[in-house]
């Protein structure tokens, strides 16, 4: 081919450029891919966990008592009787506040799916007093009072 030492130095050199400059396309290609799996997988965590308010068999029993009680008057007429069902609701709700402080689940998606029906539980069972729970809601249901109060004043 008529190329002397100093040619083939000069076209490895550009070979080796090459070789670098694919890699590093791959390298970025691979961490956007690793990106958005993490994304895709927050997602779907997110609404499989938003998911469990319509379709776990024992929140649904929890939600019906209390819906039916706080129709029948029941409910503030007895509310040491559905402090069970209350709690469960409400360690449901803090477990999802908790998992979007810490970043587990999509704040978006949980505003989506759930905003109206947590302000609505807390509204009627806390805030309005007929639950009977004395004290500080706060104490026990940090991050989803949190997000009550940021998602009422927004």
């Amino acid at each position: 081919m008529g190329f002397d030492n100093t040619a083939w130095t000069a076209i490895g050199a550009i070979a080796g450029l090459i070789y670098c400059a694919l890699t590093a396309g791959l390298l970025i290609f691979a961490v956007y891919q690793v990106r958005s799996a993490r994304a895709d997988a927050k997602i779907t965590r997110t609404l499989a966990a938003c998911d469990r308010y319509d379709f776990d068999p024992i929140l649904d029993r929890v939600t019906n008592r209390i819906a039916e009680a706080l129709v029948d008057g029941t409910l503030e007429a007895f509310p040491r009787d559905y402090n069970l069902d209350m709690e469960s609701l409400f360690n449901y709700f803090e477990s999802i506040a908790i998992g979007v402080s810490k970043g587990l689940y999509d704040k978006d998606i949980v505003c989506d799916q759930l905003k109206p029906i947590i302000i609505e539980h807390v509204d009627d069972l806390i805030i309005s007093g007929v639950s009977g729970w004395k004290g500080n809601p706060d104490k026990y249901y940090e991050h989803m009072m949190r997000l009550y109060r940021e998602w009422k004043t927004g």
